[in-house]
């Protein structure tokens, strides 16, 4: 019945709300979106300043903590278990943690406290639960706090809500269900934006802060959460079937700087200017232009200890990567530039494995949102990793194979404006030689060929699907806890009302009902689905260790069995069969067939995506302009690649979705694309052309007009000189101009100019060999020979009046002296 309650719900979400992005970013508090983040129905009335926390908590008693950030003195405490009846399916056990008191009827022994509460005090308290009676299974629980807060009267205050797994559950009579464990490793990066390549070493390393080093620090969140890891899958209890069951998925971005901060690394709130210009010595004397060199970061030991456990780990275990920087990769897919795209989804595997010394598990995506849309499969081909040669030769390879198969695109010369007129094609993204997994929730997808846990979104793309209660539930652990736009809206609340161990413990207990649910009696239960448990992105150490322990113990009961990452993603010949019997029909405009079900709140707006994607754009712009040379080890692609970078770390999904935290995710976007605008506009400036004057005077119409192209960029330039001028005028321009790096060349051309015109207004600039404008335009006057000779007698007349003016004037001086007695 639960199979079938579930098919029933999977048909009812083709009538949800679907995750459309919003023009621009809209805070968590705006009436527009407030009930897409929490619903008012929700756990009303919650005090916060005055509470209980969860310490420790199992079957038997709990050690709270009570705790009083009010402004005054809280008196009359008492402390109240309560529960609600066991829950069946994850879905309805969230549901019930969402609910009011009145949804928890069982009352268990109060436990009063002595004496008063000031503010800013807590005290930690003991209480048993074997008044509760609680049944098997899991079940959710309550504790009620109550007193007088400064006034006398007793009021209902704060509440922990969790679920708590007891014992005496029967064992069912059926095949017990794979279980596979994800554990994310990720965090924010913030490297300065603006940066661009070298060679042959990687530029200096500038940090905007220590957080990354705090982290890696003895007792940090990825220093705890690798210990965690490590220990639990080669020397905690059932360690060998555990590490079978468990995958690392890393962040490449976070391995990449974690490897550049071991080489060493400074702390600075900006960059030196990136581009030459030439400077005469005397206007140098006495400038002070140079930037704050800043600090040098106190992290490089801790990086380099980090770096060599994870190594160790890698290589003992199952690994796989995250999209570059934990970027969304909906919204990345959503710029339509290939290769962001390709940076975001090829770059991580082939990072991993150089960084360290194990290859990752290939053709796995795992969208930090739980779902992808339509656009995305486009462009998800580019994930296989078995056409991919970014190990081996690196991404600018397969750039220059595609620059050099490119058919020119020209464009509108008179568009000199920051975004790039040419978009490339994200349709052209290869059929995938080896099929590519998605991991995504089970209720986004709906409209596609299904068989089991496996969905068939297009030709070579496969969706693994994991239960949408558990992710979830699963998602809204940790520091920074997330609403996932496919979770039910009805069941969305502020989840920092609960705290971080609590909602620790509702996790394993979630993840034992979700293996329960598998193995209830019934003729399917004979072949259940797996279970595939992924956490939250900024996963703390604490969440880890329950999850590992409470699948290392499901383990060790035979009620679970461990589940390689690699079969869990792979359909059995069954389901492949299944699969391959359903036709997959053809996108139509206006139906959708997967993708979120409900309004996400966190989506990227179509402001941002239109800013990255023109970004994106322009950095390609600026790499095409570019060409490489054999004398420099540096190559275009390499030089431009941060910046592609800068734009996926301005995607990212880490702490997007929460609701403490979203409002900071989109500001610190903002100031990365803001930087990496005036990085990209000031090396485009870079190249310039430099006119000899406001007017240019030729001597007669066959002598040739001279004017001088710059190159600040680190690499030469092949450009060609477009102009513009009134009708009759004709240029005769040079068909390519190869300006070395750091340098300058004097162009000639000869010009064909109307000869009524005294004075010929021309507007030059540099364009790309495809079109695109490289160069601000400059405008030139030339004055022609008429025009010469028109001047040269004004001027002869204006030399003939003065010099009679004078003459006039010297000759009544000395007549007035003359007759001065």
């Amino acid at each position: 019945m639960i199979r079938a309650r579930g098919l029933v719900v999977a048909a009812l979400l083709c009538f949800s709300t679907p995750a459309y992005a919003l023009p621009t970013p809209v805070s968590p508090t705006d009436p527009a979106v407030a009930d897409q983040w929490t619903n008012p129905f929700a756990r009303p009335d919650e005090r916060t300043d005055v509470g209980v926390e969860v310490l420790e908590a199992d079957s038997r008693r709990a050690v709270l903590s009570v705790y009083n950030n009010s402004g005054d003195v809280v008196s009359d405490l008492s402390v109240t278990p309560r529960r609600a009846d066991a829950a069946p399916t994850v879905g309805e056990a969230r549901r019930v943690l969402a609910l009011g008191r009145d949804a928890y009827p069982y009352f268990g022994t109060s436990l009063d406290l002595k004496g008063e509460l000031g503010p800013g005090e807590r005290r930690d308290v003991t209480l048993t639960l074997d008044s509760l009676g609680l049944e098997p299974g899991t079940t959710p629980l309550m504790f009620s706090l109550a007193g007088a807060v400064g006034e006398p009267g007793v009021l209902s205050l704060g509440t922990e809500r969790m679920l708590l797994t007891s014992e005496g559950e029967e064992e069912a009579d059926a095949q017990t269900p794979g279980v596979s464990l994800v554990v994310p490793l990720t965090a924010p990066v913030d490297i300065v934006p603006g940066e661009t390549g070298q060679a042959p070493e990687d530029p200096p390393l500038i940090l905007q802060s220590e957080q990354l080093a705090d982290q890696l620090a003895p007792g940090g969140r990825l220093t705890d959460i690798l210990h965690t890891y490590a220990t639990a899958t080669t020397t905690g209890p059932n360690a060998a079937e555990l590490s079978q069951g468990t995958c690392l998925a890393i962040d490449p971005a976070l391995v990449e700087t974690v490897a550049r901060m071991a080489e060493g690394y400074t702390v600075a709130d900006e960059r030196p200017s990136l581009t030459k210009k030439s400077q005469r010595l005397r206007d140098s004397w006495g400038s002070d232009d140079e930037s704050d060199s800043g600090e040098p970061g106190r992290g490089v030991a801790d990086a380099q200890e980090w770096l060599t456990r994870l190594s160790a780990t890698a290589g003992a275990g199952c690994t796989v990567a995250l999209p570059w920087a934990n970027a969304d990769v909906n919204a990345v897919a959503a710029t339509e530039d290939e290769w962001l795209f390709r940076e975001l989804v090829q770059r991580g595997p082939a990072t991993l494995q150089a960084e360290l010394g194990a290859a990752p598990a290939g053709n796995v995506v795992i969208p930090a949102s739980g779902y992808v849309t339509e656009q995305t499969t486009t462009a998800l081909g580019w994930a296989d990793q078995t056409s991919s040669m970014v190990l081996q030769q690196g991404m600018q390879a397969a750039w220059e194979a595609s620059v050099a198969s490119r058919v020119p695109q020209p464009t509108d010369a008179d568009d000199t404006a920051l975004e790039s007129t040419e978009l490339p094609d994200m349709t052209g993204a290869p059929p995938p030689q080896t099929p590519v997994q998605v991991l995504v929730a089970d209720n986004t997808v709906w409209g596609v060929p299904r068989a089991g846990s496996f969905a068939r979104l297009a030709p070579g793309i496969t969706a693994v699907t994991y239960p949408g209660a558990l992710g979830a539930l699963l998602s809204s652990t940790g520091p920074s806890p997330q609403t996932t736009g496919y979770s039910n809206p009805d069941s969305r609340f502020d989840y920092r009302l609960d705290s971080i161990t609590a909602r620790a413990l509702t996790a394993g207990s979630a993840v034992r009902l979700a293996v329960a649910e598998q193995t209830l009696p019934g003729d399917w239960a004979q072949s259940p689905e797996p279970v595939l448990v992924l956490p939250a992105s900024l996963l703390d150490a604490r969440t880890a260790s329950i999850l590992l322990s409470t699948t290392a113990e499901l383990l060790a009961e035979d009620a679970a069995t461990p589940l390689p990452l690699d079969q869990a993603v792979t359909p059995g010949t069954e389901q492949a069969e299944e699969l391959d019997s359903q036709p997959l029909s053809p996108p139509t405009l206006g139906v959708t067939r997967f993708g979120s079900p409900y309004a996400d709140p966190s989506v990227v707006s179509d402001t941002e995506v239109l800013r990255a994607g023109q970004q994106a754009r322009y950095t390609d712009d600026l790499t095409r302009m570019m060409v490489n040379d054999p004398g420099i080890n540096l190559t275009r692609y390499g030089f431009t690649l941060p910046l592609r970078r800068d734009v996926l770390t301005s995607l990212t999904a880490t702490s997007r979705s929460s609701l403490g935290s979203y409002e900071d995710v989109v500001a610190a976007a903002g100031r990365r694309l803001d930087a990496n605008r005036r990085t990209l506009q000031d090396l485009r400036g870079s190249v310039a052309l430099i006119p000899p004057g406001n007017v240019y005077t030729r001597a007669s119409e066959s002598s040739p007009l001279l004017i001088v192209a710059e190159n600040g960029l680190p690499l030469p330039v092949d450009a060609e000189l477009v102009y513009s001028g009134p009708e009759g005028a004709t240029i005769d321009v040079p068909g390519r101009v190869h300006i070395p790096a750091y340098g300058s060349i004097t162009v000639q051309m000869t010009a064909d100019l109307p000869a009524e015109r005294d004075q010929t207004q021309l507007t030059l600039w540099l364009a790309t060999r495809d079109g695109s404008p490289i160069s601000t335009p400059v405008d030139i006057t030339v004055q022609t020979r008429a025009g010469i000779v028109g001047t040269y007698g004004i001027a002869l007349l204006l030399v003939v009046g003065l010099s009679l003016m004078l003459l006039f004037r010297v000759g009544r001086h000395r007549r007035r002296d003359r007759q001065r007695p």
